[in-house]
């Protein structure tokens, strides 16, 4: 098996994406600069897998230039990463490249494809903690789609600025930090299903250890014990 494609080899290498969690994220069309979103469509929802494909048409030639967006989210960053493997398997190009240069630094793990005609990145897939996002140029024209994907990368992996909370567009939950025992899991969020935040983009990160659901229970094993600071946000709410 190609040895670029190990999952094993991903994990052990793998460190903010145990550290960050998203529930529910999704894109409302003011994300990206200079593109209109044209459509979102479910292509898969179960127990413990959505996945959304979003149509982009740019602004300055929407005849042309198009970019899809693909979001898979997972209950875990272990299970985001076996999607990956299976859609880089799935894939009609049998070795697409690991991200290097300014790519290398999205994601947990990153792929990208170069379009032959214009020399850009024109596919971008990583995956960033339980979340599997895929970034295409998909119309006539071949765009660089890196911007776009790194901004999806931020979106998942950073606390939300202290403005926005101002504004009002982020709420932080309590407790906004928690004495927690090395290696052993407590509980930060009992219910994601709960009404408050079912439909709502929730966004957890914790300073280090590993973050891990259990059913709809959302838990915190720190690395060392003591006290942790815990970012729980809830976006666009």
């Amino acid at each position: 098996m190609n040895t670029q494609y190990d999952v094993k080899e991903w994990a052990a290498r793998t460190t903010r994406g145990r550290q960050v969690y998203n529930h529910n994220y999704r894109m409302l069309g003011t994300e990206l600069k200079g593109w209109k979103l044209l459509k979102v469509v479910t292509m898969q929802e179960g127990s413990d897998i959505t996945e959304k494909a979003y149509l982009w048409q740019s602004k300055t030639d929407p005849e042309h230039e198009m970019i899809r967006v693909d979001i898979t989210e997972r209950h875990s960053w272990k299970q985001a990463q076996e999607s990956l493997h299976g859609h880089l398997m799935e894939s009609m190009r049998p070795d697409i490249p690991a991200g290097t240069k300014h790519l290398a630094q999205l994601g947990d793990v990153v792929f990208a494809g170069r379009s032959a005609e214009a020399d850009v990145p024109a596919a971008v897939t990583f995956t960033r903690g339980n979340v599997l996002v895929s970034v295409s140029s998909a119309g006539e024209k071949h765009v660089d789609v890196s911007d776009a994907a790194a901004l999806i990368d931020s979106a998942l992996s950073e606390s939300p600025a202290p403005k926005e909370v101002e504004k009002g567009n982020v709420r932080v939950l309590t407790p906004k930090s928690v004495t927690a025992e090395a290696k052993k899991a407590s509980v930060l969020i009992d219910n994601l299903q709960k009404t408050s935040l079912r439909e709502k983009w929730v966004k957890i990160i914790v300073p280090d250890g590993e973050l891990g659901r259990k059913g709809d229970t959302l838990t915190y094993t720190p690395a060392a014990g003591g006290k942790k600071e815990v970012g729980t946000f809830v976006i666009g709410d």
